[in-house]
């Protein structure tokens, strides 16, 4: 068997060493476009047109889209890229945005085909636990009368998305729903404050055990012991930019932010609604995209696919790459994103193929180079924007926690300006509105107030 050679080369050393000062000027200086070409074409379009008709930031409504495939597909298949070493489709997604800017919305429109198959089940559960309760009102002969040799057990809701819970509520959900869920937490902070209100660290170590796919187990008191053998838990939520130091908080020693995948887009303003109206045939697409993954037959345990030759030729020059820079990195928190984004590319090789199967695009008998290229390039993204947050979370440089557009704004405008050359430039750039300028320029951590007009940057 000939040597198959990869579609990238090695890092050059002198690349290797420049690195980690590359990856410093990233997050201030250049933009991370969220590499909408390696979704299929038919999910291409439905990111471009409820980008163009409903406002969805591009990053927004690509991370939604994962993580409903995520959630669809669940434990049916896992990737494996040699023996003893397998990934499932398990994402935690962070998206960072400010309030107004469009985060919960595309979450709500990924998850619609999912909510609505988890409304059509509680349906179905209710006419069970109304069934339940009339045959618990029967005595034993009753119900042997009616053929019932035993007591009625109680129905349990097979469901999908989970948003209120308790730890011990989500493990009895997850018991019986062993093909997979989703937590959706609107609001991230208040998720990880969740971590110790019931019992101090184990509740972080079991998410720490979920994302891993380690088997969990819960032994009670009052009830009989629990075992999952497969965990499969995918998250995501929302948080504000001046709340990201909150996850940080305590969560650096045991490598759970460096699990995290943070959704930065570049541009954070508030845009005005769009009069084009999203065709509904984008809706229908969806849904049916959605319900190829749902309608998956799920047999206890995943179907594990292998990578082609050619798609395993890549993955392990991307790992050699990958390893090259965590080596020559000092900085701890860089190292743990490295570890962490290395089993996230098999975990995006595996979930675009199931994507490309659901929308006609692939057999799904094995992962493909074009699956694997594509991951690489989430990869790429994923790892900018973890290091941004990083260097967000420990610069004291308030420059460096602006997004990109409004750092390309601050580095053209005069040492000293007039409001009216600054909203002109803004206006220029297209960063932001004059009245947005005005706000703005009353930050004291980056202007100083010479007099009426006039202003002086501090940075």
């Amino acid at each position: 068997m000939k040597d198959l050679k990869p579609t990238f080369e090695p890092l050059s050393p002198e690349t290797i060493l420049n690195h980690v000062e590359e990856q410093k000027q990233l997050f201030t200086k250049e933009q991370n476009p969220f590499p909408v070409d390696v979704f299929p074409l038919l999910v291409q379009k439905i990111i471009i047109a409820t980008n163009e008709s409903l406002n969805y930031p591009i990053e927004f409504i690509g991370a939604a889209i994962m993580y409903a495939v995520s959630v669809a597909s669940g434990n049916t298949h896992k990737a494996q890229i040699m023996k003893g070493y397998e990934q499932n489709s398990v994402l935690y997604f962070a998206l960072v945005g400010k309030a107004g800017t469009n985060k919960t919305h595309p979450i709500n429109w990924a998850l619609k085909p999912i909510n609505e198959k988890d409304q059509a089940k509680f349906l179905e559960y209710e006419n069970l636990v109304a069934e339940f309760l009339e045959l618990s009102k029967l005595s034993v002969k009753e119900r042997k009368e009616k053929g019932l040799e035993k007591p009625p057990i109680k129905p349990k809701w097979e469901q999908l998305i989970v948003s209120d819970f308790t730890p011990e509520s989500l493990t009895d959900i997850m018991d019986f729903n062993k093909r997979g869920i989703g937590v959706y937490a609107d609001e991230l902070a208040a998720w990880f404050n969740n971590f110790n209100r019931y019992n101090k660290g184990s509740e972080e170590q079991f998410w720490l055990s979920v994302w891993s796919s380690m088997p969990i187990r819960i032994n009670r008191k009052t009830s009989e012991p629990i075992m999952i053998k497969n965990p499969y838990v995918s998250v995501i939520g929302t948080v504000q930019p001046a709340v990201l130091e909150q996850l940080a908080l305590n969560r650096t020693e045991n490598g759970f932010i460096d699990r995290l995948l943070f959704v930065v887009p570049d541009n954070l303003q508030k845009e005005y609604w769009s009069e084009k109206e999203l065709d509904s045939e984008i809706n229908q697409e969806w849904q049916t995209v959605l319900e190829n993954l749902l309608n998956l037959e799920f047999s206890g345990m995943p179907e594990v696919l292998e990578f082609s030759p050619e798609a395993r030729a890549e993955m392990f020059q991307f790992n050699r790459n990958l390893t090259d820079l965590c080596n020559q990195t000092e900085n701890d928190a860089i190292k743990g994103i490295y570890a962490k984004i290395e089993q996230y590319a098999l975990r995006f090789a595996l979930l675009l193929e199931m994507l490309r199967y659901a929308c006609g695009e692939s057999d799904k008998k094995e992962i493909s180079l074009q699956s694997v290229q594509g991951a690489v390039k989430l990869v790429e993204y994923f790892q900018n924007t973890a290091i941004k947050v990083h260097h967000q979370l420990t610069s004291k440089n308030p420059f460096e926690l602006l997004p990109a557009d409004k750092q390309k704004l601050y580095d053209a405008l005069p040492e000293v300006f007039t409001t009216g050359e600054g909203v002109k430039l803004a206006d220029e750039l297209g960063t932001m509105k004059e009245r947005n300028f005005k706000n703005w320029v009353k930050d004291k951590n980056l202007f100083k107030y010479l007099e009426r007009g006039k202003y002086e940057k501090l940075l």
